[in-house]
């Protein structure tokens, strides 16, 4: 069996070969740069019958929305059997890897809103494949210029192998002419537990009711940018204080779970879990209520090192769970006190997490990896995809820099579990 071979084009290039069984054709790149030609191949492509595709070049430094939205607008509405995919190889744009992967991730659940009927992949060399999670979407398109067509040096299933660029980005796909047209014209396979959320910044605000509680807490919980927040100390040290802090009701104590808190809060769901700055008392309180898990969930708090570090699991996949935290390092740090919100991704069997909270959401059970989840989720091996919220969604999220005040933030509306250990004097939380 030979491989289909195909190209993929830009205006760099004049049209598309004429040994080409498809072809992906770039559509638009970062928030406002388009393609003179694009038209032209893709009036050629269908004309020869070619299984034709789309792509846009990632800026994972812009909004993604913005992103979306160029893309979107440029391509308009296109039969179902053509492919889409995100070209990912964000390169000197002064953006961290755990961040790109979030805003990787938030494009392809936006443009799989916008084009649910679509196969929407995404394309990464082996450096940016190998520096993220495994979301790919609908299908992979690896680059491994080192190795014959059809063979990349990678273990995860891919679809398409681009496997040199001279003279042009040349590819082949896995299978023949006929497994390539039979696929592209199948519907794309549903993720277990996966519900797309819509691209929520072109004058749409989504009423709460529409998705399901751990959902709308987990768009809050991306949206909040990464970054440092926390006020500088008036002695050397960290001074742990914050706007979760103080809506808290007790800035300046350690805030990984603060911030955990207050997150919950913003989606309106205190009331299922305690009201504390210790990772060990919530610990306790969930394993008392039997909300302890040792797989991750959406939504569930992470505690990290017995005790060293707690944040919200924002995504999972067979080998990698992703999270998010407020006390947090950077990604690739590992000691000392956090002065930020950051993204971070671990490997599931890694001995440094101790175990999960899972909260008991009101409207049932989250995307769950846990075979026997007590809330009665089917277990999946993937978390599905959950695109930020934004300003225009006002039920999750809230503008940078503004004060909040919300109903019961300097009381809470949780259980209280008892007594909180005092702080370390790095700012974390005390065992």
């Amino acid at each position: 069996m030979g491989y289909a071979k195909g190209y993929d084009v830009s205006d760099y290039q004049t049209g598309i070969p004429a040994d080409a069984v498809f072809a992906f054709v770039k559509a638009s790149e970062g928030a406002r740069t388009g393609q003179a030609n694009w038209r032209a191949k893709q009036a050629d492509a269908r004309r020869r019958g070619l299984v034709l595709g789309y792509y846009h070049f990632f800026h994972a430094e812009n909004d993604v929305d913005d992103e979306v939205a160029h893309f979107c607008a440029t391509v308009g509405d296109i039969p179902a059997h053509e492919l889409i995919a995100l070209d990912y190889e964000p390169y000197g744009q002064g953006v961290s890897d755990s961040l790109c992967t979030a805003r990787k991730n938030a494009w392809l659940a936006a443009v799989k809103a916008r084009y649910p009927g679509h196969k929407v992949g995404l394309y990464a060399n082996r450096d940016w494949w190998f520096r993220t999670d495994d979301e790919c979407g609908d299908f992979l398109w690896i680059a491994d210029y080192e190795t014959a067509a059809g063979e990349p040096r990678i273990q995860a299933a891919w679809r398409f192998h681009q496997y040199t660029d001279h003279p042009l980005d040349t590819n082949v796909f896995a299978g023949d002419k006929a497994g390539l047209q039979a696929w592209a014209a199948a519907p794309p396979a549903a993720v277990p537990g996966h519900h797309p959320v819509p691209l929520l910044s072109q004058g749409r605000t989504l009423p709460r009711a529409i998705r399901p509680s751990w959902e709308r807490l987990v768009a809050h919980v991306l949206w909040v940018p990464d970054g440092d927040y926390e006020a500088p100390a008036a002695t050397p040290g960290t001074a742990n204080r914050t706007r979760w802090g103080r809506q808290f009701g007790r800035d300046g104590v350690p805030w990984a779970v603060v911030f955990a808190w207050c997150m919950y809060d913003d989606a309106g769901l205190a009331g299922i879990v305690p009201r504390t700055h210790s990772i060990d008392a919530f610990s306790a309180w969930a394993k008392v209520r039997g909300q302890w898990s040792a797989y991750p969930s959406l939504g569930a708090w992470m505690n990290w090192r017995d005790g060293g570090q707690a944040e919200i699991v924002v995504a999972f996949t067979p080998t990698t769970v992703t999270t998010k935290g407020g006390n947090a390092v950077r990604e690739g740090a590992d000691a000392g006190p956090g002065r930020g919100v950051y993204t971070h991704t671990y490997r599931r069997k890694d001995p440094r997490i101790t175990g999960y909270f899972a909260p008991d959401f009101p409207d049932g059970c989250p995307p769950t990896a846990a075979p026997d989840d007590y809330r009665g989720g089917p277990r999946a091996d993937h978390s599905g995809r959950v695109a930020p919220a934004n300003v225009h969604d006002t039920a999750t999220a809230w503008p940078v820099g503004r004060e909040v005040s919300l109903p019961g933030a300097m009381n809470g509306t949780g259980p209280e579990p008892g007594p909180e250990p005092g702080a370390c004097p790095d700012g974390r939380e005390t065992g």
